[in-house]
């Protein structure tokens, strides 16, 4: 039996905090010329646990609280809704690869023109762009990885996503197991990374860093950190959707 209308608005406030520290995490990573505002992705998360009451199971509320499976269940389908959500704007759009590939010819050919890794600014001036835009594209691609990671994951074993099994955290017996083999298939994925892209996730991942402090720390261009982290996003994408 569905529950109460006093007793869905007293759980949807409960949740709230739940729904917004999701929110912050991916809100966080989001590329630094997006224009979505963090309360827009509170909004299609709460909307997704508001629709998905309907279809709780009997037994999903004890005492007036939800079930441990029940709560997972709701911020599962709104952490699912926040990025459908960004899946709908231009962060996942099929021109993002087309623009990849464009970029990647051009750094290609420069190389072998000029004997070396060109800069930022080569790569920015043959595109017809500022180097500003050329790292705010370079942002959006790494991002689109991100979604394509999340999808990955939530597809096949484990539902809580791509960040979830680098988060240590409480879960039930399956999810361990699920967690386990997952975190199995990502440490051979991430050996195929080099040095300076493990420190980059490291950063970004767990040290919660924005671009601009990572670029300071390397002593790199922010530009650079772009170009690195959507590399190894890219790397762990390509190798995970061969176990997953």
């Amino acid at each position: 039996m569905p529950p109460t209308k006093e007793q869905r608005n007293r759980l949807l406030v409960e949740l709230m905090p739940a729904v917004r520290k999701i929110a912050l995490e991916i809100y966080r990573h989001l590329p630094e010329s997006s224009t979505v505002e963090l309360e827009d992705l509170i909004q299609e998360g709460m909307l997704a646990v508001l629709r998905a009451f309907s279809s709780l199971k009997k037994g999903s509320i004890e005492n007036g609280k939800l079930t441990p499976a029940a709560r997972s269940y709701l911020l599962i389908r709104a952490k699912g809704a926040m990025f459908d959500f960004l899946r709908s704007l231009d962060f996942g759009a099929k021109n993002i690869r087309a623009k990849e590939k464009e970029i990647e010819q051009i750094r290609q050919r420069l190389r072998e023109k000029l004997k070396r890794e060109p800069t930022e600014e080569e790569v920015a001036k043959e595109l017809g762009i500022s180097t500003e835009e050329l790292f705010h594209l370079e942002e959006k691609i790494g991002f689109s990885y991100i979604l394509s990671l999340e999808e990955l994951f939530n597809e096949n074993l484990y539902k809580g996503g791509f960040e979830s099994v680098l988060r240590s955290g409480d879960g039930n017996i399956e999810e361990t197991v699920e967690r386990k083999e997952l975190l199995k298939h990502l440490l051979k994925a991430l050996e195929k990374l080099d040095q300076r892209e493990l420190l980059v996730l490291q950063l970004y991942f767990f040290e919660g860093l924005k671009t601009e402090p990572i670029a300071q720390i390397l002593e790199i261009s922010p530009g650079r950190v772009a170009q690195i982290k959507k590399k190894a996003l890219k790397k762990l994408a390509t190798e995970l959707s061969r176990y997953l």
